[in-house]
């Protein structure tokens, strides 16, 4: 039994593999990415740095799917329709991040890359005072990577390790193409064993501006993630640094996702949806207590 199966049996988190997990991190130690390098981990020294690199898109679903999905002590807030406006109002925006996270940085220490897929619920009022936005997270798809996956387990998100195609970037071209790009995760082993993945995204560039401004996706993606509710994850993603700019700027991009239980209740596929294909360098504060995000808001400063 490897470090990380004897690590998951005594946070018990649900471990869901038919394969000894280092194989798969073992794998994941020999990627070579096309990511750039981490801009800001001079400026932040002491604290966990690094660059996200993939896609973030919204998903429209039901509002009411949002609600039986959020545990019920939880408020969903109305900060999304003001930055929304015209978004359906029987919807709610779901967030989806399809990532490899690169070049990690802390205290002179380096962490392996690893890839995840999040769903997002944002605008939560986990701190019940009407205004403070929250993500709240269940799972994460996430190469076996031990500090990763350990990392995540500590906030009560569960921790699904996975294969990736392409397993070494955020996205790929699909053959052929120089425009359209794909991502597929794969819970466990189902990869190898021929299954098809548990979330799929493919996005080509949309040719407009899109329905959702910058602002938006700097709201959502740096609003404190939270699982149990008594730690937060502060991940703050920069939108300014040099990975985000010039060459690198974000592209807005449309397409289509699928996403299978129980990720969500049910097997749902998205057609049409819109989201950025973008780099950012990021900033994470570890292990905030929850209350002390209250009226968190804003991105930092760039590199």
């Amino acid at each position: 039994m490897c470090f990380l199966e004897l690590l998951w049996l005594a946070l018990g988190v649900p471990f869901v593999t038919a394969a000894p997990v280092s194989s798969l991190f073992a794998t994941s130690l020999s990627c070579q990415t096309q990511s750039q390098p981490n801009p800001i981990a001079a400026e932040y020294p002491t604290l966990t740095t690094g660059t996200i690199n993939g896609t973030v898109a919204v998903l429209p679903i039901e509002y009411a799917l949002a609600r039986s999905i959020i545990p019920s002590q939880y408020l969903i807030l109305n900060g999304y329709k003001r930055l929304l406006p015209g978004f359906p109002a029987d919807k709610y925006p779901l967030i989806i991040e399809s990532v490899l996270d690169h070049d990690i940085q802390s205290n002179g220490i380096t962490i392996p890359d690893f890839s995840r897929v999040v769903l997002s619920f944002p605008f939560v009022d986990l701190l019940g005072d009407g205004y403070s936005s929250f993500r709240y997270e269940k799972y994460i798809l996430i190469t076996p990577n031990p500090v990763a996956m350990a990392g995540a387990a500590v906030y009560g998100e569960v921790p699904i390790p996975s294969t990736f195609d392409p397993p070494c970037d955020g996205y790929a071209f699909i053959p052929g193409s120089k425009e359209i790009v794909f991502f597929n995760a794969y819970q466990g082993v189902d990869q190898a064993l021929g299954k098809p993945p548990a979330v799929a995204v493919e996005f080509a560039p949309a040719g407009s501006a899109g329905p959702y401004s910058l602002n938006f996706y700097k709201n959502v993606t740096n609003q404190p993630s939270f699982s149990t509710g008594v730690l937060c994850d502060n991940f703050v993603t920069l939108y300014n640094s040099s990975v985000t700019e010039g060459q690198y700027a974000p592209v807005v991009v449309r397409g289509n996702v699928s996403v299978a239980a129980p990720y969500l209740p049910t097997a749902m596929a998205f057609t049409g949806v819109y989201g950025l294909k973008i780099d950012r360098a990021f900033v994470e504060n570890n292990y905030m207590a929850c209350s002390s995000l209250k009226g968190y808001g804003g991105t930092g400063s760039g590199d």
